[in-house]
Parts: structure tokens; C-alpha cells; sequence
């Protein structure tokens, strides 16, 4: 049973660990409003080199991240290109989109359903008072959490170095590298979309991280911190 129950504890906090993270990537592609600011003020090569507005490349990229998440049904948009109105997407970006949607609904279903599953471990450990499990999963998400850390900062100074190379990688783990692979003198979708861009995403999603994820943390070591000088207290 006390196996079980350090078992239950370890899976809870790994599990917690994620879903922290994707409660970050939905917020992230809930809130668009910083996208026309990032247009106009960090990507105006965008409307210089490509005649694509701050508005429109705004308006494009929130309906791809609502659409992404399930919040809109289609991408079925229109943009002015060079003072002439045209439609977005060709069909080869929206087959790309569709791999990305499955890609984007699977990663947040499951995030939804390991920080459920996480929170009611943790739940049932404080409703029976079991404070030796309850450390247990403190103690795992910690090193969980740290684990994670470095590996994220180790991508991160992979982004920095060779982002190309990283994006590349991305594409061959998540999706199919050839239908991800687009011409910017064809792609419109690629041209809104540079690596500054994912870099100012990157960014946001590890502020988020720092703030579900960290906060659990944080509270993780506070936890063990009181109830080790509890304990200590009662030995004396």
C-alpha cells in the first residue's frame, strides 16, 4: 500500500507538472490582443517587404491560434496584399493547419486531464491528512521541476543558436517535415509568421511557465520547509 501510494504521489506530480504548463499554452493562444502591437511595433518588415498590414497579420494569426485550439471552425479569411484583396491560405497551409489543430487539441485534452488527475491526488492525500504522500509528491514535483528547467534552457540556447535548426527538429518529433516545409515567395502564412515571432512566443509561454509551474513549485518548498520544521519541533 505505501508503495502504491508513493507510486500514485510520483505520477501525480509529473502529471501536474504538465498540466501547469498546458493551462500557459491555452492562455497563450486565447490571448491575441499583444499581436497587433508586435506587428507594428517588433515586425514592421513584415508590412514593408510583403504589403501584408499589422491589422491583417494580426486578424490572420489570432483566427490560426483560435483555430488551432478549436475556437474557430475554419481559416477561411481574407487579407489586402498590395491594396489587393486576396485569400489567405492555399490549400497546402490548410492541410498544415489541420495537423497542427490535432496537434494543438491532443496536447491540450491531455494537459486538461493530467492537471485534473494531479489535483485530485493531491486532493484526496490532503482530505485523509496523508502528509507523508503529500511530501512525496512535493519532493518529485521538485525534481520533476528542476529536470525541466534545464532542459527548457538548454532549448532555449538552442532557439538562440540555430533557431532553423531547431524548428526543423520540432517538425520532424510533432508533424511531417515535408508538408511543414513552405516557399515565403508562396506561403503567405510563412511570411506573418518569422522567427521573431516564435521567439516573442516562446518567451510568453516561459512566463507562464514561471507562474503556474514556479508557483507550484514555490509551494512545493514552502510545504516541505514547515513541515520539516514540524517535525523537527516534535523530535525536540
Amino acid at each position: 500500500m505505501k508503495t502504491l501510494k508513493k507510486t500514485a504521489a510520483v505520477i501525480a506530480a509529473l502529471a501536474l507538472l504538465y498540466g501547469l504548463l498546458t493551462v500557459g499554452v491555452n492562455i497563450l493562444f486565447n490571448d491575441t490582443g499583444w499581436l497587433y502591437k508586435e506587428y507594428l511595433v517588433d515586425l514592421p518588415f513584415v508590412e514593408s517587404y510583403y504589403g501584408i498590414s499589422p491589422e491583417d497579420s494580426s486578424r490572420v494569426l489570432s483566427r490560426m491560434m483560435y483555430y488551432s485550439i478549436g475556437r474557430a471552425d475554419d481559416l477561411d479569411i481574407t487579407i489586402v496584399e498590395n491594396g489587393e484583396e486576396v485569400q489567405f491560405f492555399n490549400e497546402r497551409e490548410l492541410s498544415h493547419m489541420r495537423d497542427v489543430r490535432k496537434l494543438a487539441m491532443t496536447i491540450l485534452i491531455c494537459g486538461a486531464a493530467a492537471l485534473a488527475s494531479g489535483l485530485i491526488v493531491l486532493l484526496i492525500f490532503i482530505i485523509r491528512k496523508d502528509r507523508d504522500s503529500i511530501r512525496t509528491m512535493a519532493k518529485a514535483y521538485l525534481i520533476a521541476f528542476i529536470i525541466a528547467l534545464v532542459v527548457v534552457i538548454a532549448l532555449a540556447v538552442w532557439v538562440i543558436v540555430d533557431f532553423d535548426s531547431f524548428w526543423t527538429m520540432f517538425h520532424v518529433v510533432f508533424l511531417d517535415l515535408e508538408s511543414s516545409t513552405f516557399d515565403p515567395a508562396e506561403s503567405r502564412m510563412i511570411r506573418i509568421c518569422p522567427a521573431e515571432l516564435f521567439a516573442d512566443f516562446t518567451g510568453i509561454l516561459g512566463n507562464y511557465a514561471a507562474v503556474f509551474d514556479g508557483g507550484f513549485a514555490a509551494l512545493s518548498v514552502i510545504y516541505l520547509a514547515v513541515t520539516k520544521k514540524k517535525k523537527n519541533a516534535r523530535i525536540q
